[in-house]
């Protein structure tokens, strides 16, 4: 899985791993499957990262709320407290571009990626997120025996500022290097530790 996150060329990177260590690996096994429910309820991350945190929604690739597991090809509506993006209509936008599950005896994972993109209400329109197109968010579940991680894996994250009006830049200007300095790892701890907590 670690493997599917790609390289970092440019720009910022974040790196955040939480983890949890049970007595045997049954009950490792048995919080995996309460860890992965979580996980796959995107509508709900909010609630495993705590209040205050940014809200995630999940949409069809038309922009529709969808209640169901996330698939390539959908996006994620997300809005940030306070610096509503003017560009997606208060959101930031990203479209989920791969998922993968592997189970075997002693190991299982789920990882999804998702990369900006515009509003899919406006498909014509430039990127509606503060990040430019060649940055990834790279979200990973595992159990490896005993061991549970929840990860977030941020790569090659540039300000999005092309083609964009003085208040759009300055908003993204403000929220991108903000997230690279300390703002999206407060936000993925926050995350990454909701999911995996008893």
């Amino acid at each position: 899985m670690k493997s599917d996150i790609p390289k970092q060329k440019e720009g910022a990177f974040s790196d955040t791993v939480s983890s949890i260590k049970f007595e045997n690996e049954t009950q490792a096994i048995e919080h995996f499957t309460v860890v992965r429910k979580r996980f796959l309820d995107v509508n709900s991350w909010e609630l495993f990262a705590g209040e205050e945190k940014a809200s995630f929604s999940l949409t069809d690739a038309n922009g529709n709320f969808l209640l169901d597991h996330p698939a390539v090809g959908n996006f994620i509506k997300i809005k940030i407290p306070g610096l509503h993006n003017p560009t997606g209509d208060g959101f930031d936008w990203v479209k989920i571009e791969e998922i993968k599950e592997e189970k075997n005896l002693n190991f299982e994972s789920v990882y999804i990626r998702v990369r900006p993109s515009s509003d899919p209400t406006k498909p014509e329109e430039k990127v509606a997120h503060f990040f430019d197109e060649k940055a990834t968010s790279n979200f990973l579940i595992r159990r490896v025996g005993e061991e549970i991680f929840a990860e977030v894996h941020g790569r090659n994250e540039e300000p999005n500022t092309e083609n964009l009006n003085l208040l759009e830049k300055a908003r993204n200007l403000l929220v991108a290097i903000g997230g690279m300095i300390a703002g999206s790892k407060f936000q993925w701890k926050s995350l990454t530790e909701g999911l995996i907590k008893m």
